[in-house]
């Protein structure tokens, strides 16, 4: 019984937490735009249902004669529930760090047949995204054919990856997701320092620059040459979204 009470309690606690974060405007840390009204209805008929079921064994237990109970039929695993959902509440979301970056490889786009085309910024946007960008490039056959091409994105820095590369070099990276943060890649330019700023890991910029195709590290890569770095909050939306 006591069990059973405590997953309904740890239930309407999570419900409530993703309430929370709808309400502070962060579920965007965890979860896709389009999810999240979906997520706050789930959450709201999971708190009445749990309060129901709450109540129905509250009145089962009082009508039952009890029997003796002891904190030891409670599992560990609950005990560390509970201590995860308080951390929850108290420490504040955050994305995912750079530091997860070098751990996570970009995808290869393979396209049956190359296609090159600069991408242009989609209505009511003035950007492009660095996911848009990447698949672009990596859906060309054509050696140097972005040679020149004038490059504006934002995302934040990483240095973890340097000494693979000297430090003549960083990336400017950003996390894209279709679903969660669950099923995150990143996408990252190389971008050439000619800049007296060293950025550490995690702040965020807006690079301008050219691309310009280089031998790095042994093979050919495009890099954001001429660049123009300009320090930006973190996003209210800190991932990209999988084809925008």
């Amino acid at each position: 019984m006591r069990v059973n009470l405590l997953k309904s309690i740890g239930g309407i606690i999570v419900c409530g937490y993703i309430l929370l974060l709808a309400c502070r405007d962060q579920l965007g840390f965890y979860i896709h735009p389009r999810y999240h009204i979906f997520a706050s209805i789930i959450s709201i008929v999971g708190i009445v249902l749990l309060l129901i079921d709450t109540m129905l064994q509250l009145k089962l237990k009082v009508s039952v004669k009890p029997a003796k109970s002891s904190l030891k039929s409670v599992k560990p695993a609950s005990y560390l529930a509970i201590i995860i959902l308080l951390a929850g509440y108290l420490l504040p979301p955050k994305p995912l760090s750079p530091s997860s970056l070098a751990q996570r490889e970009s995808p290869a786009i393979i396209e049956p047949e190359s296609r090159c085309e600069i991408p242009k910024p989609r209505e009511g946007s003035s950007t492009v995204s660095i996911n848009r960008w990447k698949t672009a490039i990596n859906s060309c056959k054509q050696t140097s054919y972005f040679n020149n091409a004038d490059i504006s994105i934002t995302g934040f820095v990483s240095n973890g990856l340097l000494k693979n590369y000297g430090y003549n070099y960083f990336y400017i990276a950003r996390y894209v997701i279709s679903c969660c943060a669950v099923d995150s890649v990143p996408m990252k330019i190389l971008v050439e320092k000619n800049f007296f700023i060293d950025y550490p890991d995690g702040t965020w910029l807006t690079v301008k620059g050219k691309l310009s195709q280089k031998v790095v590290n042994s093979q050919a890569e495009y890099v954001i040459t001429d660049a123009r770095a300009t320090k930006i909050d973190q996003p209210k939306y800190p991932y990209e979204l999988l084809g925008v």
